[in-house]
């Protein structure tokens, strides 16, 4: 007989049977009899974890959501110390304030180290940009546990404009779960906790997808050229050319169409040398003034209230959030929900990051 009691705050629960507590000759017999030698190494993994996750539960108050030992995020995480803490970082792929001409928003050819711009070098379409030569983005934090921040004007008009035309010629699709979806991936399935539509943007689209994807690697203060296939020997020790970003995924909800709390974070198989998850979600906001529609984190640590933590959609504003923790844990916090839309429509593009690699 197993039964399972749930307690506040557990998310692993294991059921062995081979382990016969206090009768290592019996566990041993059980292994010997019922495992091959591959069976048996897997095994051993899973154990170790699991006593890890113990050490870890009983230290830090979380379960250990990942296998063990897996390294922390090689990427930079900004700091969230305090509710309304306030960062700023700069970058060259400033806004656009007049459309192209349709003959200038070709796809992009270039590949690899041909794509790479230096500090000094003007962008693409400059003559649409404001004539800065720089954008300034401002992070503040919603929220400390999880990491999430606000980021207002992080498109122009002129930017969510772009994407809205490029979705009115799009074939949106019931949206479907699951961690990974360029290309619609088999381990996704339409399920009733999500009712949105979607389809993909492939950063080489156009000049103005190409500068959002570069903005937000600034965001993350990471080299565009891991969201963007390296062929020729960038970052070569990685081990992978593949981008680490997945292409933007254009999302519309109608009347009575939501999301229900998940995570966008999956599990990897105990064999999984690199546990390749997602490391970061920005949440793009591409209109406003729906009833409904407001992303919510309802798990988020806040000693002043019991309420979910609830963010407006509004025009051109990102949210950026962690779905790892710093020492490589997944962050259960990061838990999430686009609410149920009551009156109008929502457009909104999520642009995910993995580490170590995209899978």
């Amino acid at each position: 007989r197993f039964t399972v009691g749930f307690q506040a705050n557990d998310n692993v629960y294991v059921y062995d049977p081979y382990h016969v507590e206090g009768d290592s000759k019996k566990t041993e017999e059980n292994l010997k009899r019922e495992l091959d030698a591959t069976e048996r190494e897997s095994y051993r993994k899973i154990r170790k974890s699991y006593r890890f996750g113990e050490l870890y539960k009983n230290f830090t108050g979380r379960s250990y959501l990942v296998n063990y030992p897996r390294p922390p995020p090689s990427h930079f995480m900004w700091r969230a110390d305090y509710f309304n803490q306030t960062h700023w970082v700069t970058t060259r792929e400033t806004h656009f304030a007049s459309m192209p001409p349709q003959d200038k928003l070709f796809r992009i050819r270039a590949k690899g180290k041909a794509r790479a711009a230096k500090e000094d070098q003007p962008r693409l379409l400059t003559d649409y940009r404001t004539g800065d030569l720089w954008l300034n983005m401002t992070l503040k934090v919603l929220s400390v546990a999880p990491r999430a921040f606000e980021i207002k004007h992080f498109l122009s008009p002129v930017e969510v404009e772009h994407m809205l035309q490029i979705a009115s010629g799009e074939d949106l699709s019931l949206s479907k779960t699951g961690v990974g979806g360029n290309d619609d991936p088999e381990d996704a399935g339409v399920a009733g906790t999500r009712t949105s539509f979607n389809t993909w943007l492939k950063r080489e689209r156009s000049p103005i997808l190409d500068s959002i994807y570069r903005r937000a690697a600034d965001l993350l203060r990471i080299d565009e050229a891991l969201l963007r296939d390296r062929p020729d020997g960038e970052h070569p020790n990685l081990g992978s050319k593949a981008s680490l970003a997945e292409h933007l995924q254009l999302v519309h909800y109608e009347k009575k169409q939501e999301y229900q709390a998940h995570h966008d974070f999956g599990y990897n198989a105990i064999e999984d040398p690199w546990q390749a998850q997602r490391y970061s979600t920005i949440l793009l906001y591409l209109n406003e003034g729906m009833q409904g529609g407001a992303t919510t984190f309802p798990r988020w640590v806040n000693a002043e209230t019991f309420e979910q933590l609830k963010v407006k959609p509004e025009i051109g504003k990102a949210v950026l959030f962690y779905d790892q923790l710093p020492d490589g844990n997944m962050d259960d916090f990061s838990q999430h929900e686009a609410q149920k839309i009551f009156k109008g429509e929502k457009w909104l593009t999520n642009l995910w990051v993995w580490d170590p690699a995209y899978e």
